[in-house]
């Protein structure tokens, strides 16, 4: 759609059509006697004077940025009126306003500069994450290379530790060995026994009476290394006269 055109070399009369020649116009920031700037050109090279000065047709020329407060007074000095006006847009955005095309007032806003910015950023972002990222990964799959090579030494530790119990208990050669258990003599007051392990060498039995107060003396003879024989004799020193049958406990310690 077409806009209006703005006229840059205004007239300005009185009712009846008679211009306000040598009358003047003075330019202020609105609300304020502050003094506010206009131009004689677009290119703001060239300074109106404040307040101007109206030629014999009661004209100036004149440009101006924003808003501004407006003061006509006729050549005697008398005001005409105080108003406020507008150049509708600044001179930060006359390029936008005066641009031919969309195109060329997106260019102009700089908002292709702003999309490639941003853009960029958002590249220099997502790659700053990645790289975040790839460094967390890494330091995470240290601790599991850390943590999978202490566990990995913690099994061996166990199994070694496993396997030197199981030899204790299978009976690796030189190791200790001790067995125990329990049995009764016959009516001969004699009674062979068959360690669960052999020893490596005849260990050392020890027998005693269980559950009866008959002064038997036990003693281990015979003692090798997968077995031992005892008997029992009452009194001592008489090696015929045996219990009829005589309960005991036996533990041997030894070597495999």
């Amino acid at each position: 759609m077409a806009v209006p055109i703005l006229i840059p070399q205004p007239q300005f009369c009185d009712a009846d059509g008679e211009p306000y020649a040598g009358g003047t116009v003075e330019t202020y920031v609105p609300g304020t006697s502050t003094p506010k700037a206009s131009w004689i050109d677009p290119d703001q090279a060239a300074y109106n004077t404040n307040p101007i000065v109206l030629d014999a047709a009661g004209r100036c020329l004149w440009y101006g940025d924003g808003e501004y407060r407006l003061v006509l007074r006729d050549a005697a000095g008398n005001l005409v009126w105080d108003a406020l006006s507008t150049t509708i847009v600044s001179a930060a955005m006359a390029p936008v306003v005066s641009a031919p095309t969309i195109a060329d007032a997106v260019e102009a806003l700089g908002i292709n500069d702003l999309i490639a910015a941003e853009a960029s950023a958002r590249a220099a972002a997502d790659s700053a994450e990645q790289a975040a990222r790839i460094a967390a990964d890494n330091v995470l799959t240290g601790l599991t290379t850390g943590l999978r090579t202490d566990l990995d030494a913690e099994i061996a530790r166990a199994t070694a530790a496993e396997a030197d119990l199981q030899d204790q208990i299978d009976g690796t050669p030189g190791a200790p060995l001790v067995q125990s258990g329990y049995a009764a003599t016959d009516g001969t007051g004699t009674h062979a026994v068959t360690f669960p392990t052999p020893f490596g060498a005849p260990p050392v039995v020890v027998a005693t009476v269980r559950g009866t107060s008959l002064p038997a003396f036990w003693l281990a003879v015979d003692a090798t290394a997968t077995g031992f024989t005892i008997w029992a004799s009452i009194p001592l020193a008489d090696m015929a006269v045996h219990p009829a049958s005589v309960a005991y406990n036996w533990i041997a310690a030894g070597t495999t």
